[in-house]
């Protein structure tokens, strides 16, 4: 009887601390919905795949971690609002991807919040928002972006295009008019004046309105005109579809070096004319060996196709805070977000290309990355065509980041 007694006590208490343990609840605020969603998916579905993972390893806090999905309709105004209810759903952590907008509205109302409500603040931790500025002069304590920057970004590629011996003498930088576009403009002249040794230079550089232009002919005409062996965007959707197809139909001999090529749609509706474009990503499916085909195996076994664009950045993500909420201990009480950014400062993953950290100065991932070449040799094809992405060169952490800002001005906790 006495054991008896002892066992039941003991589950007994172990069904307490259960009943009393807070759920870890993470909100995704992203465009599901509307002209934007076809990003704002890539992202959340690596976020599922992600959370899963951690919940097969354990969870956090004695439960499962649960992911809650708020569709922003792709704008600040929608995600401040939605960005209200997760919070009354309990949400300790926000993320959000592909707006840098939205992203802006984001960090600016979290920082608020925690202000007013000590002992209850919400981490923001991005997955995919890259305007320079929120690590910049923006930069604060709960926000966390793991993802790159233009400059991050630029500076991988460039390099590659200019080992490989590609880059060309004369470069034309051609973005889209809003603050990422600026970004990438200024990104892409440091990166040339970097690695080029003296050898290439910005010929022109243009902005012209997102996604607005149905006519890239003009544009064309002036990068023919500049003699440019190489042309720099980090334009996406229809503005880089457009722009290399007109360049295609005009015979312009040029390489491309992009962001977004491998965006899903993309290649197909470009055509022939992307075959030698560079791609500069996080992850590309030829890369990591044993561990990058069981990766991208496991998840296409999960979510019925390879992780593509961006879903592997939300899904290095997501294992980087699974191993700092390994280090966390709640006691089977609440959450404490506080104890959560602190270790996120600590934590590293092995991806299966190169390690992940983030930087404690202004909370900026450092990882590796990818440079692609559009060919017909990629050994996995994409849009319905007989092209790919064709793995050129995995940058390491430490060669891709770029120095912290000296405007991130960051407040830490007392």
């Amino acid at each position: 009887m006495t054991r008896k007694w002892i066992a039941a006590a003991a589950l007994g208490a172990v069904w307490s601390v259960a009943a009393h343990a807070e759920p870890l609840k993470i909100a995704m605020i992203e465009a599901l919905s509307g002209p934007a969603a076809q990003t704002g998916i890539a992202f959340d579905e690596g976020m599922r795949y992600g959370v899963a993972k951690i919940n097969e390893a354990g969870g956090f806090n004695g439960a499962k971690v649960e992911l809650k999905e708020y569709d922003n309709q792709g704008g600040p105004t929608g995600a401040a609002e939605k960005l209200k209810l997760a919070i009354a759903d309990g949400a300790r952590i926000v993320s959000s991807a592909s707006s840098s907008a939205v992203a802006a509205q984001l960090t600016e109302d979290i920082r608020k919040y925690n202000l007013r409500n000590p002992g209850k603040e919400i981490i923001y931790y991005n997955v995919g928002s890259e305007a320079y500025d929120l690590t910049a002069d923006k930069c604060q304590f709960w926000f966390f972006r793991m993802a790159t920057n233009p400059y991050v970004r630029m500076n991988a590629l460039v390099r590659v295009m200019s080992q490989t011996g590609v880059l060309g003498t004369k470069v034309y930088s051609i973005n889209q008019n809003y603050s990422y576009g600026i970004d990438q403009q200024n990104a892409q002249a440091a990166a040339v004046k970097k690695w080029s040794n003296g050898k290439a230079t910005i010929v022109e550089a243009t902005l012209h309105d997102t996604n607005k232009i149905q006519d890239f002919s003009p544009y064309v005409a002036k990068i023919k005109a500049s003699g440019a062996q190489t042309v720099l965007s980090g334009n996406w959707a229809n503005d880089i579809i457009l722009l290399e197809k007109a360049a295609g139909d005009a015979g312009l001999k040029v390489r491309f070096g992009n962001t977004s090529l491998d965006t899903p749609g993309t290649l197909g509706n470009i055509g022939e004319s992307a075959q030698g474009s560079y791609l500069v990503k996080i992850y590309n499916l030829e890369a990591g060996g044993d561990a990058g085909k069981t990766f991208i195996e496991d998840f296409k076994s999960k979510i019925g196709h390879y992780p593509y664009t961006e879903e592997p950045t939300a899904v290095f993500a997501m294992m980087l805070l699974g191993n700092a909420l390994k280090t966390v201990d709640a006691k089977g009480g609440a959450v404490d977000a506080t104890k959560i950014a602190l270790a996120l400062e600590k934590t590293t993953y092995a991806s299966p290309i190169g390690q992940w950290s983030i930087r404690k100065e202004d909370h900026q991932a450092i990882m590796p990355i990818t440079v692609s070449e559009v060919s017909k040799d990629a050994r996995y094809k994409v849009d319905g065509t007989d092209m790919g992405f064709k793995l050129i060169s995995v940058v390491s952490a430490q060669d891709a980041a770029v120095a912290v800002s000296p405007d991130c001005k960051m407040k830490r906790p007392d």
